[in-house]
C-alpha cells in the first residue's frame, strides 16, 4: 500500500509510523528529564500528603509513547514509592501513540495512569474527560511546545494551562529544546542527513524502515522538514515495500525567553527557569 505522493503524513498516523518514532525519538538513554520531573513531583507532593486531600494530579501533555510516565514509574519503583493518592493523565492527540504508550507501561502503577485522547489546545476538555478539577503538575516535555507551530497556538496552549493548573500550589513545566532556539548567525539553522538511513523494527518481525530524500528550510520561525519513509518487509524473495510515507514535520523556533513574555497575557506567573542537558525548563504558576 502506497501513500499518495502529494499527501504528507506525520509520524503518528499508523502503528508502523509510531514504531519508527519510538526508535528514533529521544529516549531515556539520551534525555535526562525523567529524573528531573521525578524530583519535582516529590517536592510538590510532599507537603500535600494527606489522606483526606483529593488526588495529586500529574498531566503529561503530548505524552507520545509514554516516555516520561514510564520514567516516573521506574523512579518510584526504585525507592518503593506507591504513588500514594496520585493520578497521572497521559494526553496525546494521536490514538496510535496512546496505544503504544499503554503497551510500554509495564509496571505496578498502571492503575494510576489514564490515557486520554485530547489536544494541548483544549486542556479544559481533557480535564472534563479525566473527572478531576485541577492539575498539580503539568509537564510539556522535550520541547514539544514547538509542535504548536501555527500562529497563536502557543498562546492558546498557555491560556489552557492557566485554566487547568491548580491556583497557588500547581506548577507547569514547559520545555524549550536547545535545537529549537533561533540562531540568527546561520542562514539555515539545521542540516539534513544525506543518503539513506535504514532502521530495523524491534516490534514487527522482518520489518525495516528506510528514510531518505530529506529537505527543509526555516521561514517565519518555523522549521519545515520533509522526508520519505518506506516500510519494508524483508522476505526470502527480497525486500517488499509495504508503505511509502511522505513525512512533514513543522517545528516552531524560539527566541531566548520568548515563552516568558507570552505567559503573563495568558494569566500565568513565571516562577523560574532551570537548565537541563539539552533544554530549558520554564516554570509557571497561576493565582487565578
Amino acid at each position: 500500500m502506497s501513500a499518495n505522493p502529494e499527501k504528507f503524513n506525520d509520524l503518528y498516523s499508523s502503528p508502523y509510523l509510531v514504531d519508527y518514532y519510538d526508535l528514533v525519538a529521544p529516549n531515556s538513554d539520551s534525555i535526562d528529564d525523567a529524573s528531573f520531573y521525578w524530583r519535582v513531583y516529590q517536592e510538590l507532593r510532599s507537603p500535600l500528603l494527606k489522606p483526606t486531600r483529593e488526588p495529586f494530579v500529574i498531566m503529561d501533555v503530548g505524552t507520545g509513547t509514554g516516555r516520561v510516565i514510564q520514567g516516573l514509574s521506574n523512579s518510584a519503583a526504585v525507592i518503593g514509592d506507591d504513588f500514594f493518592n496520585t493520578k497521572v493523565l497521559g494526553v496525546d492527540n494521536a490514538q496510535h501513540m496512546l496505544d503504544k504508550a499503554a503497551q510500554n507501561l509495564d509496571s505496578l502503577f498502571k492503575e494510576h495512569v489514564s490515557w486520554i485522547l485530547g489536544s494541548a489546545l483544549d486542556l479544559a476538555s481533557v480535564m472534563a474527560q479525566s473527572g478531576y478539577d485541577k492539575v498539580d503538575l503539568l509537564i510539556f516535555s522535550i520541547g514539544s511546545i514547538s509542535h504548536l507551530s501555527e500562529k497563536g497556538q502557543p498562546e492558546k496552549f498557555l491560556e489552557q494551562v492557566s485554566r487547568v493548573l491548580r491556583p497557588g500550589t500547581g506548577r507547569a513545566y514547559v520545555s524549550i529544546y536547545d535545537e529549537s532556539l533561533l540562531r540568527k548567525s546561520e542562514e539555515i539553522a539545521f542540516h539534513q542527513p544525506e543518503g539513506i538511513t535504514e532502521i530495523k523494527s524491534q516490534t514487527f518481525p522482518n520489518i525495516m524502515y528506510r528514510e531518505f530524500n530529506h529537505r527543509g528550510d526555516i521561514q517565519d520561525k518555523v522549521k519545515d522538514v520533509k522526508f520519505e519513509l518506506q516500510v519494508v518487509e524483508q522476505t526470502e524473495l527480497g525486500d517488499q515495500v509495504l508503505e511509502t510515507n511522505n513525512i512533514s514535520m513543522r517545528m516552531r523556533q524560539w527566541e531566548e525567553d520568548e515563552l516568558v513574555s507570552m505567559s503573563s497575557d495568558a494569566g500565568l506567573n513565571f516562577v523560574e527557569k532551570a537548565r537541563g542537558k539539552h533544554e530549558t525548563f520554564y516554570v509557571f504558576s497561576t493565582s487565578a
